[in-house]
């Protein structure tokens, strides 16, 4: 083992080598982001194991993972990343421009309706800036996913994550004039039980629906005859007269104003859900994140 680490241009090109492969699990890919052949961007792994006495990778024919040196390593080459971004964002002349990549993982079709509008006029504002966007329900985890921004409805789990709360969202039972046509009366919420019912999958409290009305409450067991894990599938199906389903005020509001839609239970509500913005602490230092942040949040609050 070479007893030497200092961080020579030859060095820092191993590291880079290394990080590249990293995050990508892939020696040809990685390759291409570095800007070398995979014969190359392999000897520079090699050389730098052995200056670090560790094997970093775990390779088979099928898969490639890191060691646990592996991920120590690379989380410590992050944390300079971060740091040199920082500084090249200091000594930047203060143009306004920002630049990097950013990960933003939302929930699908809140964020299709919602933040997708607004990420188009952050991007329009900082051409500079590069967003990855990943579209999906399930729950992510920021550090092993490589996110740098989340949106999530509803309860935190996660106490280690710096959240700002940016709104609410309500949700409220809905159906089409059509289905109300043929389908027996709804006057109050325990009426349901007589309905054909539409759930999310990834609704928290499952087939219970809890209403309110000032001191009033109805807990309602429903049997749902479809089960969706897409929202924006429910929507789909309230409107085509298959039953009720609860639908999020960013969708459903519109489609109630134009009577496509009726909101069975207007005095009536259920638990709102609140909308939060997270990142890991000390981030949002990074000014893009910071920008991009602040965008989100002014613009969900309205």
């Amino acid at each position: 083992m070479n007893q030497s680490f200092d961080l020579t241009p030859t060095r820092l090109r191993e590291l880079r080598a290394f990080a590249a492969a990293a995050r990508r699990l892939n020696f040809s890919r990685a390759a291409l982001e570095v800007g070398c052949t995979p014969s190359v961007l392999s000897r520079r792994i090699a050389t730098l194991e052995e200056a670090v006495g560790a094997r970093l990778f775990l390779r088979t024919t099928r898969r490639m993972a890191l060691t646990a040196r592996g991920e120590q390593l690379l989380a410590q080459w992050q944390r300079m990343e971060t740091v040199m971004a920082e500084l090249a964002a200091d000594l930047r002349p203060t143009d306004g421009g920002l630049s990097g990549h950013l990960c933003v993982h939302l929930p699908g079709s809140f964020g299709r309706h919602r933040v997708a509008p607004l990420l188009a006029g952050f991007m329009r504002e900082y051409p500079g800036v590069r967003v990855e966007t990943v579209y999906d329900d399930i729950y992510v985890d920021m550090v092993t996913g490589r996110v740098d921004l989340a949106l999530r409805l509803g309860r935190l789990a996660d106490v280690q994550l710096v959240a700002h709360r940016v709104g609410t969202m309500r949700v409220f039972p809905c159906a089409s004039p059509d289905y109300l046509a043929s389908a027996p009366p709804l006057h109050d919420p325990a009426e349901l039980k007589a309905h054909r019912c539409i759930t999310f999958s990834g609704y928290r409290r499952g087939t219970l629906w809890s209403f309110s009305r000032q001191r009033q409450q109805r807990a309602v067991r429903i049997e749902p005859v479809l089960t969706c894990n897409d929202a924006q599938a429910i929507r789909d199906a309230v409107l085509a007269g298959v039953g009720v389903g609860l639908q999020g005020d960013y969708m459903a509001d519109a489609l109630v104003a134009e009577r496509r839609l009726v909101d069975l239970f207007p005095d009536w509500k259920l638990p709102s859900f609140p909308i939060h913005l997270l990142w890991l602490p000390g981030a949002d230092r990074t000014p893009a994140l910071r920008a991009l942040i602040d965008h989100l949040a002014q613009g969900l609050a309205t």
